[in-house]
């Protein structure tokens, strides 16, 4: 009889999640992995399958539980502005306080391994859909309620702010100055004006 699993899925996902966001795939060792998760090789093994494998489930859990939460100011019924001014001042202290700088997963990962045409593509090109799609409907809803101009273009707004967003957390993974990501917050969304 097989013995029962000492450990909940979710709760070692979310350190694998963790090792593979501070490390990136290829920096990450098996040991690192077992050495974080708690668990012993062959259980990771049995569980997860290879290292690829627990990278892309590690991913889909980022997607899962990370994602939702970064956009969600966005799907209110309020002002647009304050709103996407609130998701890049959040993102950039996240960034100033991040000891580790992470920085986020969908862009480490398709920095260091895309093009990627199977798991791992899919789920980055997945990730950056979601946030532009987020990033469009609240800028429709800007439009239409007169926020920004009724010629403005809310597609290519959403494509330059999810560029600007992915930019803004690679530069704060090499430049430690507050002052520098609030010029960069500011001369972003200044195209909304």
């Amino acid at each position: 009889m097989a013995r029962p699993k000492e450990f909940q899925r979710d709760d070692v996902l979310d350190k694998a999640m963790q090792v593979f966001w501070s490390k990136g795939f290829e920096c990450t060792s098996m040991q690192d992995l077992v050495d974080a998760m708690g668990i012993n090789r062959g259980s990771l093994y049995d569980t997860f399958g290879d290292k690829h494998s627990l990278h892309v489930a590690a991913l889909e859990r980022f997607y899962e539980t990370e994602v939702p939460n970064m956009f969600a100011g966005l799907d209110g019924s309020g002002p647009v502005k304050p709103a996407i001014q609130s998701l890049f001042t959040e993102i950039a202290q996240t960034a100033a306080q991040d000891d580790d700088i992470k920085g986020c997963m969908i862009s480490n990962t398709a920095a260091e391994l895309c093009p990627d045409k199977g798991p791992v593509g899919d789920i980055v090109a997945a990730g950056l859909k979601r946030a532009e799609e987020c990033l469009h409907r609240a800028l429709v809803r800007a439009r239409d309620s007169g926020e920004i101009s009724a010629d403005s273009n809310p597609r290519k707004l959403a494509r330059h702010f999810l560029c600007s967003l992915n930019g803004m957390r690679v530069v704060a993974k090499g430049i430690d100055d507050p002052k520098t990501l609030d010029d960069m917050i500011e001369g972003t969304l200044s195209v909304l004006d």
